[in-house]
Parts: structure tokens; sequence; C-alpha cells
């Protein structure tokens, strides 16, 4: 990007400007890191508090799921790391995942009054294009059978970057505006989906009170699906999200199976990211 032409830097201040929580929240703001997660992932381990979030406008290596890079590019996006201490079971440790899909969509929507959906279980989609990725990393405390931390990670695509997106992702990448976002949007959308995050969040997630708002929003329920698990394909279609946030699918022998885990693909020719 134009270093003219390039918006203006984000900083904590303009952030804090617009948030409302009540939950203490330590609030860096930088311009380009290696991986929110990954640093998060080490002041976690040397007992930074709760509530440390780390916002950056690039990355030089963004992370997604499944070892997978996210394209990062300065300008152009949002990412953002929430280290945490929960005081639920790591079973529950999904519900931080689609809590934060909710807290997503509902910022976007508060902000700019578009519709985004969720497709299961991380990945926001706008227009049938992916422009949010949620990748929740954690360490397990094996005696309390609990988390000692977990760290969760935001990645938004605000405007396409320039020259497009990379080959390999064109099909499905998407930005939530077809221009430059401002500073001003920039803050008012962090400060968003820190405020619904937090909601959920300190009013006892594992309770799952967010789950029919992340139904109502589910880009997948009744398409069908090709669904990957280890060394096993599945086909079928989604009948529902269950309390637990894992999902539901009515196979193709008419048996119907719940998945908390695994690779989904809309059926003809959706790619995956």
């Amino acid at each position: 990007m134009n270093e003219k032409n390039a918006p203006a830097v984000l900083t904590a201040a303009q952030v804090k400007r617009y948030l409302k929580t009540e939950f203490p929240v330590t609030l860096d703001v930088q311009r380009e890191v290696t991986s929110t997660n990954t640093i998060l992932k080490s002041l976690a381990e040397q007992n930074m508090p709760e509530g440390f979030v780390l916002v950056a406008e690039s990355q030089t290596a963004g992370r997604g799921r499944l070892g997978r890079s996210f394209h990062s590019p300065v300008g152009t996006g949002l990412y953002m790391s929430i280290l945490l201490r929960p005081t639920f079971s790591a079973e529950r440790a999904l519900f931080i995942t689609t809590a934060a899909a909710v807290a997503v969509c509902r910022a976007i929507e508060q902000e700019t009054g578009l519709k985004p959906q969720i497709k299961w279980v991380n990945d926001i989609y706008l227009h049938e294009k992916k422009i949010c990725g949620i990748l929740t990393e954690s360490s397990i405390n094996f005696e309390t059978k609990g988390l000692k931390w977990a760290v969760l990670g935001i990645g938004l695509n605000l405007s396409e970057p320039e020259g497009g997106f990379p080959e390999e992702i064109r099909s499905v990448a998407g930005a939530l505006f077809a221009e430059s976002c401002s500073v001003e949007m920039r803050a008012r959308l962090t400060a968003a989906i820190l405020d619904h995050f937090f909601t959920f969040y300190s009013e006892n997630l594992k309770d799952g009170a967010f789950i029919e708002d992340y139904r109502s929003r589910s880009l997948l329920t009744g398409r069908e699906i090709v669904f990957s698990l280890a060394d096993h394909v599945y086909r079928g279609t989604v009948t529902g999200i269950s309390d637990e946030a894992h999902l539901i699918v009515r196979l193709e022998n008419g048996e119907e199976r719940v998945f908390s885990s695994g690779e989904v693909q809309i059926h003809k020719g959706f790619a995956k990211l």
C-alpha cells in the first residue's frame, strides 16, 4: 500500500474512547507484530494477568487453525488476541471461540448495519466470503482438568489488500468494506468486539447463554456439507447447533451425528480456507 494512502495508525487511546466494558482490560496496540497469539501465549506463561489485549494492524507470521497461515497485511485488517484465565473446565473451551464469533457479528451489526453469518465453528462470513477467522489456544491444568490460560485470537479483514488477496484464498476471502477503513471505524469495531465478548465472558460463559445468538447466525444450517474428521469423510445436511456448540448433521444414510470438531466444506465446490 502506498504510504501516503495508508490509513492512520490506530492507538490504544482511540480504542479506549469507545470501550464500555467494566472488565479490567489492559490494551496494547501495535502497528506490526509477528503473531498476536504467539506473543500472548508467551506472556501467559509469564503470569500476565487476565484481560491483557494485544491489537495489531498487521502480522508477519499470522496463524490460523491447524497450523495454517493467516494473511495479515498492513493497513487492511484488524488482528487482536485476548488473554483469559477461565474458571470452567477444558471441555467448555469451545465456548470461548463460539462466544467470540457472536461478539464479532454483533460488533459488525452494531457499527455497520451489515449482517454477517457464522460458519461453524470459527469463521465469520459476509456475502458468502470469509471476512474473519478466530483461533483459541490454551494450556490445560491436568490436575484440575481446567484451563491454566486461554488465548483468543481474532483476525478481521477490513478491506481488500492492494493487488487483491493471495491466489490460494482469493475464491473464499472477502473483506468487511469495499474501500479502506477509517481509523475511527477501526477503533469502534475493536471496542465493540471487546465489549460484546467480555459481556458474555463476565456473565458466566460456561452457561452458554449466547448459543441462541450463535444458532440464529449459522451459515451452515440447512446446507449440504462434506465433513472431514481425522481420516473419515462424511456427507450430509446440517440440521442445527447443539447447546454445547457442536454441529448436528443428518448423514446421507439418515443417521444423525453430532460433531465437536472437524473441517466443513459446503457441498458443490465450496472451497475451504
